[in-house]
């Protein structure tokens, strides 16, 4: 086989391609497959519909929630991997699931026992030392394959604030410093078993288990415009929890043309965090008070998603199947004032409650290739869904939504590629946001919002693909989205006070323009060194429900770049590259205050990298080279934000420093 092979829709990359990369795992492979960003889907949303990865193994999807993709591949050594085959379209042979492209990773037969593992070693810019191990085991049982996976380690930073604030006048009034130590650990174990039931049914276990700590201790020093002592504060905690998943796939071929899917994930978790004291003292008086934060809660969720595949022919492929879901979050947060004498409950809004969810979807899917040219990608899913919330907020409400989507790909040649997707999308209510939360640090409190609607969106996306070369791509996408309900803050004025909480601010629009670049850099005198870009630019807008006028989206930034490069030297078996992220400035819009973000120079990593001893790759770097930090400053209105009369403004720097480490990765 030649290094690339192209077919209709399909390009095929033999493990040669790949040999200038030194990879040691199917991770590595599949991260140098030109044009294509590995993803888990959207994980973070309930139920299985939306999490479903852009990865294939043997035609496959390898797993789901319980599991990472990025963690399966890690998992695969080079030597088992027979080719690897990048899906440019939607073809009947193939579930897209939504997404532009696959890649399906096929291996070779008779793999037989195998294992990878990898180490890390992190050092602070603070001297605190932090490791992290990942390691797992593959061996064969009968018709069955084994998998059993660790992943465990800690790691001690250290946060370093300084902020400064001043009057409407522009004058300093007070200037402070904190110092936050924190430390984190976690253990993971993890199991698969691939069961080859029979020549035409197979059965996945996935399952995961996770327990972690994590602990801070936080110093601050406040002076006043003078640079006298004004106040001293101290604050620590422990937050700890548990979880575990497991999800088990059945997958049956009836015939030659019609499969079946059953999917059952169940999941648990649950957290305590505190409690909390923030104390505050006087340089010359001593003790003055303390808040004290205490929150705990548990997330539930159970899922059931039965598929059924039809494909009469080469040019049509149908799937229909319904899917349901149970879920549930409680949350309980406390907060008190300790005088030094008594500890006084402060009551707060939504505080204490539970919420509960049943959600339900019948979906349809058709893939039709039109000719050799032309493929049409349709689909139809109808949720209806109703939450319930008990405990400080009481109320049940029912939702109906139709998602439908067409995506039309036409192949104009080898080279290039045009996709015209055009879709509904609803988001999902997020259950945190039904309860009341404060971070006493910020001096900040949300209120929970049990009345927000899920926001909904007509997309209209187009995009042109072009190829060149072996291993170079351009692609550049251009969407418009509606948006009804937008997500954002809205006031709610209670007897104490003004408050924040998450709520629907009207409707928006936003145009993104995307464009992705891979390339190499041979004519510039650069060989085995490639770059890959990605820059993204979004127009939002909607109206401001407090003054009226236009204005960005909360937490949307206008500009984002990454870029990624990798310059390899076969014969001396080394490598180096580095990394880049930069984001533009962005605002978020609240009740009586506006906040502006700027990450200044950006996040550049740089490591170098050898494949020289023990068959392994090392690699030594630096993440956060430049350790300028992210910038945030808080204009503070008096009263509303409309009436734009600024109280007080606030600037913060916040820098984890840099990070060196050193990172062994082997197979056997």
């Amino acid at each position: 086989m030649t290094a690339i092979e192209n077919r209709a829709g399909i390009a095929v990359y033999a493990p040669v391609f790949f040999n200038s990369y030194a990879p040691t795992t199917a991770l590595d492979m599949v991260s140098r497959v030109p044009g294509f960003s590995l993803s888990n889907g959207d994980r973070g949303r309930r139920g299985l519909g939306d999490s479903f990865g852009n990865l294939l193994i043997n035609g496959q999807r390898p797993s789901n929630k319980s599991l990472s993709l990025q963690t399966v591949l890690q998992r695969i050594p080079v030597a088992d991997v027979q080719r690897i085959e990048l899906i440019q379209e939607a073809l009947p042979e193939y579930e897209m699931r939504g997404h532009s492209r696959l890649v399906n990773v096929i291996l070779r037969e008779g793999a037989g026992r195998s294992g990878s593992w990898t180490g890390r070693v992190m050092l602070s810019d603070s001297g605190r030392v932090g490791t992290r191990h990942e390691g797992s085991y593959t061996f064969p049982v009968g018709s069955a394959e084994i998998i059993l996976g660790i992943d465990t380690g800690f790691s001690g930073n250290r946060l370093n604030r300084r902020e400064a604030r001043y009057d409407g006048g522009g004058a300093l009034t007070r200037s402070s410093s904190d110092s936050d130590q924190r430390n984190y650990a976690e253990i993971v174990p993890t199991a698969t078993v691939n069961w080859t039931v029979d020549d035409r049914s197979s059965l996945r276990l996935d399952t995961r288990a996770e327990a972690w700590t994590w602990n801070r201790q936080q110093v601050s020093f406040t002076d006043d415009a003078a640079g006298d002592p004004l106040l001293f504060e101290r604050s620590q905690t422990e937050n700890h929890g548990s979880a575990w998943s497991a999800t088990g796939t059945y997958h049956r071929d009836w015939t030659d043309t019609i499969s079946t899917e059953s999917i059952l994930l169940a999941r648990r978790e649950r957290w305590e965090d505190g409690p909390e004291p923030f104390e505050r003292y006087d340089p010359q008086a001593g003790f003055i008070g303390a808040t004290i934060v205490e929150f705990e809660g548990q997330y539930e969720e159970t899922a059931f998603r039965q598929t059924l595949s039809w494909d009469p022919d080469d040019r049509h492929s149908f799937e229909i199947g319904a899917e349901t879901a149970l879920n549930a979050r409680d949350t309980d947060f406390a907060l008190s004032e300790d005088d030094g004498a008594t500890i006084t409950p402060i009551p707060l809004p939504v505080s204490t409650t539970r919420v509960e969810e049943t959600r339900s979807e019948v979906f349809a899917n058709h893939v039709w290739s039109l000719n050799d040219q032309l493929s049409l990608e349709s689909g139809l899913r109808y949720e209806f869904s109703e939450i319930t919330q008990t405990g400080d907020a009481n109320q049940s409400r029912s939702f109906t939504y139709a998602k439908p989507s067409v995506t039309l790909n036409w192949r104009r040649n080898a080279e290039n590629r045009f996709r015209i997707t055009a879709e509904r999308d609803v988001d999902q209510l997020e259950f945190s946001k039904f309860a009341s939360s404060v971070d006493v640090a910020d001096n900040n409190s949300t209120l929970g919002n049990p009345d927000y609607v899920p926001q909904r969106t007509w997309t209209v996306e187009a995009e042109w693909e072009r190829r060149f070369g072996d291993d170079g791509s351009f692609s550049l996408q251009v969407g418009y989205d509606w948006i009804q309900d937008l997500d954002g803050w809205i006031p709610v004025v209670t007897p104490d006070g003004v408050f924040d909480a998450p709520g629907n601010i009207g409707d928006g629009t936003n145009l993104r323009v995307t464009g992705n670049l891979t390339t190499p850099l041979d004519q510039l005198g650069l060989s085995n060194a490639v770059i890959d870009v990605f820059l993204e630019w979004y127009d939002t807008n909607v109206e401001d429900p407090l003054t009226g006028a236009d204005r960005h989206w909360s937490g949307v930034r206008e500009w984002e770049l990454r870029l990624d490069y990798r310059q390899t030297f076969p014969e001396q078996q080394f490598a180096w590259g580095w990394d880049y992220f930069w984001l533009s400035d962005g605002n978020a819009y609240f009740a009586q205050r506006q906040e502006t973000y700027d990450n200044t120079d950006g996040d550049l990593d740089i490591y170098v990298e050898t494949t020289r001893w023990f068959g392994a790759t090392i690699r030594a770097g630096m993440d956060a080279v430049l350790n300028t930090g992210d910038q945030r400053t808080r204009a503070f209105y008096d009263g509303s934000r409309a009436n734009g009369v600024i109280l007080a403004t606030e600037h913060r720097n916040v820098s984890m420093g840099r990070t060196g480490y050193i990172r062994i990765v082997n197979t056997f």
